[in-house]
């Protein structure tokens, strides 16, 4: 069963509104006993139908074409003429002007319930359609929302970068190639005034299957590990890394995947010093 489609179908509307023969309504209470969706969609009609009638009045009546086509399948017999009397015999009692008005007034109130049943259809039909667009936009809404949130992070850490870039003292410093990768290069930018590292791959070529680089930093206590370096990292990315207090140099090393506590100094890559 294509529920969206019963849904949209309108016999929810008309179950509400008791406009269902016997058969019809034991089978929308049916679906609704099985299926959670019909049953909270019903409820919604009717609150929908309450809040038209607590703001009937304050809103727009829909086009009196829609009114007049809803009336004529909500209550046919309404819109149907009235058969034509019979000839009164001579002898017949005429209708008092009471009674023929009391029967104008039925009419009359009969045609107006079938226009305010109508007109809460078409509120309701206008509402929901409302709803679907809502909880559209809404979404639409909260994916821009986590959008803007990311460019401006991106744009913060960019000004960050920038600035510990431009200030006069950081230093850079390159780390060139050991024997064991003479083309390798890297440059940190080191400022001991702002605590702030920035790493960039120069040329690092990509490590084999298993292996990955690992970058240190050494000062008076020996080498301290600032972690191990993306696999996918290339020469266009700054990446900030942990400082180190009095920094002597930096290094990297070739190690296990994951890294280790301490370098294995027979895979040095490359290595610089910070210097004065």
């Amino acid at each position: 069963m294509d529920l969206t489609a019963y849904i949209n179908s309108g016999v929810l509307e008309l179950y509400v509104l008791d406009r269902l023969s016997p058969d019809e309504r034991r089978r929308v209470e049916a679906y609704a006993a099985d299926y959670p969706e019909v049953k909270a969609e019903i409820e919604q009609i009717e609150l929908d139908l309450e809040r038209y009638a607590l703001l009937h009045g304050e809103t727009t009546p829909p086009p009196p074409a829609m009114l007049e086509g809803l009336l004529r399948e909500i209550t046919p017999s309404a819109a149907a003429p009235a058969p034509a009397s019979a000839p009164a015999t001579t002898g017949g009692t005429p209708v008092p002007p009471a009674e023929r008005g009391a029967g104008t007034a039925v009419w009359i109130l009969v045609v107006a319930l079938a226009l305010a049943l109508a007109g809460l259809v078409y509120f309701f039909l206008q509402n929901r359609d409302g709803r679907e667009d809502l909880t559209e936009l809404s979404n639409q809404f909260t994916a821009l929302q986590a959008e803007c949130q990311e460019v401006a992070q991106n744009y913060a850490a960019d000004q960050q970068q920038i600035e510990l870039l431009t200030d006069i003292g950081t230093r850079g410093i390159v780390l060139s190639g050991t024997d064991n990768a003479p083309e390798s290069r890297a440059r940190v930018f080191y400022n001991p005034d702002r605590e702030s590292v920035l790493f960039t791959a120069a040329n690092l070529p990509a490590p084999p299957a298993g292996r990955q680089y690992q970058l240190w930093a050494i000062n008076a206590e020996g080498p301290q590990d600032l972690g191990v370096l993306d696999r996918a990292l290339t020469g266009e990315e700054l990446v900030s890394v942990p400082f180190v207090a009095n920094t002597q140099a930096f290094a990297i090393t070739l190690e296990q995947e994951g890294g280790q506590p301490t370098p294995d100094l027979t895979q040095l890559q490359v290595i610089g010093e910070v210097g004065s």
